[in-house]
């Protein structure tokens, strides 16, 4: 099978590691497999060329320029499937792809797709898939629902595949090993992410836990204003601005919890890798986080934007540091059972099978 995936960019970001997860499986499965990056390459294009997966830049800024791109380019390679990452991939891409011959179109939504929708984009990615896309793939159920009620015309062609992370690499480095009781989030620092909340609940935590730390992995646009509050929080000596890091595993594996504060998710990878790395998570009651919670037993949920909630789930687990080795084999074993990235890129598989047996009525 000729298998082409279509994204916005190959930059560091969880819907990309999934489009390397899965084409790093694809190929090993024995198909050909391509990946078209509508805007920007980035870090993992490079990585995915290395591991011999062909990557193209089309890199235009305009509906016209990037259609005819990837229209010429599809007729170089004659995909029997192509998947599309996310709302803008799928406009730009879908209707392309059935104009070039492709059998199957499918369209992933990698985050909520939160009501109330931005009406115009939301409509124009509703129209593409209901004329071009066999199926759009939720990453968890709370997105399925979501979704479903947002456009009922078109619910019975969503389907839900959750999200999976290999496990992340790097071993536990000794020298990072942790002396008190430490916090890590793994994620851009975005507004979405919601650190600040984060950090405000660190500070009230540290009150009744001294020796609490948290390490943040990540950069992006809100990197200077978080390391500023952190400052005016007196968290100075107890936050740790790691970057961005390829060896997430080593932090990880060298933590105690893994939290993360967000607003706004979908299945978050990072979360997946924290449960591979054998950690308990709190995390906020938003997207598929409370499936996950809930089904691996190894963690707890608060309201979002809940300072105070989330300031006594980490003094609570603080109090159960002799618990923590147990949660996370639970989590792990969770990762094992549901989350792998065979078991994802196996259901991808046979959903692609259908869509060709099917074609654009399945």
């Amino acid at each position: 099978m000729v298998i082409a995936h279509v994204i916005d960019s190959l930059e560091v970001g969880g819907a990309e590691a999934l489009v390397v997860a899965l084409c790093r499986q694809q190929k090993a499965a024995g198909h050909q497999v391509e990946v078209h990056c509508v805007t920007t390459g980035g870090t993992l294009a490079s990585e995915l060329r290395e591991a011999g997966v062909r990557v193209f830049v089309h890199g235009s800024a305009t509906t016209a320029a990037s259609s005819w791109r990837l229209l010429l380019a599809f007729r170089r390679s004659h995909p029997d499937v192509v998947h599309c990452h996310n709302k803008f991939s799928t406009i730009r891409a879908a209707f392309v792809a059935r104009l070039a011959g492709a059998r199957g179109v499918v369209s992933t939504r990698h985050g909520m797709t939160p009501l109330p929708y931005r009406l115009r984009k939301e409509l124009k990615f509703w129209l593409t898939a209901a004329v071009c896309c066999d199926r759009v793939v939720a990453v968890c159920d709370s997105a399925r629902r979501n979704m479903t009620t947002g456009a009922r015309l078109v619910a019975h062609k969503v389907v839900t595949i959750r999200n999976s992370a290999g496990p992340p690499s790097g071993e536990a480095d000794p020298r990072e090993a942790n002396r008190g009781f430490t916090l890590i989030s793994v994620g851009r620092l975005v507004r979405a992410k919601n650190y600040a909340t984060l950090l405000r609940a660190v500070a009230q935590a540290r009150r009744l836990v001294p020796d609490l730390n948290l390490w943040l992995l990540g950069d992006g646009e809100e990197s200077l204003a978080l390391k500023q509050l952190a400052v005016e929080l007196s968290l100075a000596s107890a936050v740790r601005f790691c970057g961005e890091r390829r060896d997430v595993g080593s932090w990880l594996r060298a933590a105690d919890v893994f939290v993360l504060s967000s607003m706004s998710e979908g299945l978050p990878v990072s979360l997946l890798e924290a449960m591979a790395a054998g950690l308990p998570a709190i995390v906020t009651a938003v997207g598929g986080m409370p499936e996950v919670v809930a089904l691996s037993g190894a963690g707890t949920t608060v309201p979002a934007r809940d300072v105070d909630g989330l300031a006594r789930a980490i003094v609570e687990f603080a109090s159960r540091r002799h618990e923590l080795a147990a949660l996370g084999k639970r989590a792990s074993a969770c990762y094992r059972a549901h989350f792998r990235p065979d078991r994802m890129a196996a259901e991808y598989l046979a959903l692609y099978r259908a869509c060709l047996r099917g074609g654009a009525g399945v």
